[in-house]
């Protein structure tokens, strides 16, 4: 795991209080002395601030990492696309799949 900073969102790994294991929420405080701890704002999925939480400690908090595209591999046909992203997941999409779900934009 990468070092947690301010500002980092990160999750509790553990119902902390009031707020259940999962809860979101972003560091506004580092400490190191006399041990590594952080405060942490809990908010809502919208950012709307439900509370603080001081002196958490390391292991009772995840840092939360954006996944991104590494690779999409398309098919020699073009019917079908493979995704693989940062975290090591990948999936494959079949165009007809997708063009039936699709959105029509209004010009």
């Amino acid at each position: 795991m990468s070092k947690i900073a301010p500002y980092d969102t990160v999750i509790l790994k553990e119902p902390i209080g009031p707020y259940p294991k999962g809860a979101k929420g972003a560091v506004i405080e580092c400490y190191t002395i006399p041990y590594e701890a952080y405060d942490i704002e809990i908010v809502t999925d919208e950012g709307v601030t439900k509370g603080i939480l001081e002196g958490i400690l390391a292991d009772q908090i995840e840092k939360v990492t954006p996944v991104c595209f590494v690779s999409i591999d398309v098919e020699a046909n073009g019917d079908r696309a493979t995704v693989r992203f940062s975290d090591g997941t990948e999936t494959i999409l079949h165009a007809g799949k997708l063009y039936t779900q699709r959105r029509t934009r209004e010009l």
